[in-house]
């Protein structure tokens, strides 16, 4: 079967490799199509081929996560131009199965599905019940947040099969009115980082015996940089036995929440890393931490809880989305979404009782094993693609 897995912006790439790889495990002829590659990012020797169609002229510009209105509207010319190369990949593959991962600009997305259906079946995986992507006015301007919700309903309508992480995203899928037969309720299996047989790299650890909490992953609004720097502040006026490690690249600003820290007189309490992580670096932070939070504001899959999983570390998070359904619900620690007081509470629980951190990294180490693997993931997608066609056939 020819398939095209589409991420023109390649949001969690990771994602994207691990599942084109299940894919090809299968049989199936992929292959994925996005941005170009930047600098600091590697696709090795992969059994799936790889199509750059996305963002050539933009994807170049090294810039920070603001860019000017001009830059988003060129963004959304190339947007669509990216589509229609697509659509002439699809021909000329003859694909059977085009399965995208997030809509981006609905209202352009549409009229390329229409054109695509006419010879391929159609796929959308919804990480989010929002239905695109988690992208927010502080990153792409009103503009753009205006121009993300027009024809999402329309083009969300617009496939054969959906598939859903959460229990939440399968719901609000129902509420538009889609089948349940046509949803796919899959929740995201563990990532593996590429380290290779390399150690991972040391990280600066706290030499005075400080526990490490870390968070990690882009920063954006809803992950709850915010209400985690509060729940640190309330615990370093009583504490100083732990240090909070704030790592990935933001899409956000956190100048006024630095400079908060600084007047509180906690700067020891935090360290920053604001930079995309490389998985080397990513695995070290991971393996020198003694607790990770995840102190969402809204969430539904987690790709960042599924690499944390494969560390075995006690995970605190949000009692939102994916981390309040089983299984994960009943393998971490969970506390009300934007509640600092209950946070702080939470993680000082756990330094201050080292047999109840180990039996929670006892259940994190238990959640990997209930996650589907990505061989199971993509047999069940598979199983889809396969049922498009019969239908499409019989139709």
């Amino acid at each position: 079967m020819r398939v095209l897995v589409v991420n023109p912006s390649l949001f969690a790439p990771s994602y994207d490799y691990h599942f084109c790889r299940a894919l090809t495990t299968i049989g199936d002829a992929v292959t994925m199509v996005g941005r170009p590659l930047r600098q600091y990012e590697q696709l090795g020797d992969e059994p799936f081929a790889f199509a750059d169609l996305f963002y050539r002229a933009t994807s170049n510009r090294e810039v920070g996560w603001q860019t000017s209105r001009l830059g988003r509207i060129r963004k959304g010319v190339e947007h669509a131009l990216g589509l229609r190369a697509l659509n002439r990949l699809a021909i000329e593959q003859a694909a059977d199965i085009v399965h995208f991962q997030w809509l981006v600009l609905p209202f352009l997305d549409r009229i390329a599905l229409k054109q695509l259906r006419r010879r391929s079946g159609l796929v959308l995986t919804v990480h989010n019940a929002e239905l695109t992507t988690h992208s927010t006015s502080a990153v792409v301007g009103r503009l753009g947040a205006m121009l993300q919700a027009l024809g999402r309903r329309g083009a969300v309508l617009g496939f054969d099969r959906y598939v859903a992480h959460t229990v939440k995203t399968a719901t609000q899928l129902e509420r538009l009115g889609i089948e349940p037969e046509r949803i796919v309720l899959l929740p995201h299996p563990p990532l593996a980082l590429d380290v290779g047989a390399a150690p991972p790299a040391i990280v600066e650890p706290a030499t005075d015996r400080r526990r490490d909490i870390l968070f990690f992953g882009a920063i954006k609004p809803y992950k709850g940089v915010s209400v985690l720097i509060e729940a640190g502040l309330a615990m370093a006026a009583r504490r100083q036995d732990f240090r909070i490690t704030i790592a990935g690249r933001p899409f956000q600003p956190l100048d006024e929440l630095r400079a908060r820290i600084e007047a509180a007189g906690a700067a020891h309490a935090f360290r920053f890393d604001l930079d995309y992580l490389p998985d080397e670096r990513l695995a070290a932070y991971l393996a020198a931490a003694d607790v990770v939070v995840f102190p969402y504001r809204d969430i539904d899959g987690s790709g960042a809880l599924a690499h944390a999983v494969r560390f075995g570390k006690p995970i605190v998070a949000s009692r939102v989305g994916g981390f309040a359904e089983a299984p994960v619900k009943d393998h971490v620690a969970l506390v009300p979404p934007e509640d600092p007081q209950a946070l702080a509470a939470t993680l000082e629980g756990l330094l201050d009782d080292p047999a109840r951190c180990q039996a929670l990294a006892g259940q994190s180490r238990r959640l990997e094993t209930l996650l589907p693997s990505w061989s199971d993931f993509g047999q069940a997608c598979h199983k889809a693609y396969v049922d498009i066609l019969e239908e499409r056939r019989s139709a």
